[in-house]
């Protein structure tokens, strides 16, 4: 695997890091650099986790993770998702966000399912354990860079537009848990 493909993987696993950190983002008001570092962090250290722990498991997981992963992520991303439109609606500070621990950490994982099979199916193709250590810190490194930009985008929305920002961003979690199920 080449550099170049390995970061177009890298690019693509962080597609989701990116939308729900922008769309969870949107409640969290003006965010430093400290909080938007160590939250991207999170992500992309859930992300490179999950790919490396697909890549070490090999053939044993991958049936099981295909198949279970779009249900896990359904189910996480359509809580927060639902729970912040309902926030929005009410009009209420206090909706899901990415400032609460077990938010973030939800989030996170749920954007991360897929990379488990995704290693795993480095590992069928015989990846040399290089080039997985190598596909592991890009992904981390694209994944950061990729939440941490989603959330600043999202809380500066989240200033200018408050509820309506609020009730978009959880119908934009529940539509990418849902989208494996319609596309």
């Amino acid at each position: 695997m080449t550099l170049m493909e390995m970061f177009l993987l890298s690019l693509s696993l962080s597609a989701d890091s990116f939308v729900v950190s922008m769309s969870g983002s949107v409640t969290l008001g003006r965010v430093g650099p400290g909080r938007t570092f160590s939250t991207g962090a999170l992500f992309g250290a859930v992300q490179a986790l999950c790919l490396f722990v697909g890549w070490v498991s090999g053939y044993s997981v991958v049936s099981y993770i295909a198949a279970a992963a779009p249900y896990i992520a359904l189910v996480i991303l359509s809580y927060i998702g639902i729970s912040m439109f309902v926030s929005g609606v009410r009009g209420r500070e206090d909706s899901v966000n990415l400032c609460g621990m077990k938010s973030l950490v939800l989030a996170a994982v749920a954007t991360s399912v897929d990379a488990i099979a995704v290693g795993v199916s480095l590992a069928m193709a015989e990846m040399i354990p290089g080039d997985a250590i190598t596909v592991t810190m890009m992904t981390f490194a694209v994944t950061v860079a990729a939440s941490s930009a989603g959330i600043l985008i999202g809380s500066a929305s989240g200033l200018k537009f408050g509820n309506i920002a609020r009730m978009a961003g959880g119908l934009v979690l529940v539509f990418i848990g849902l989208r494996p199920f319609i596309l």
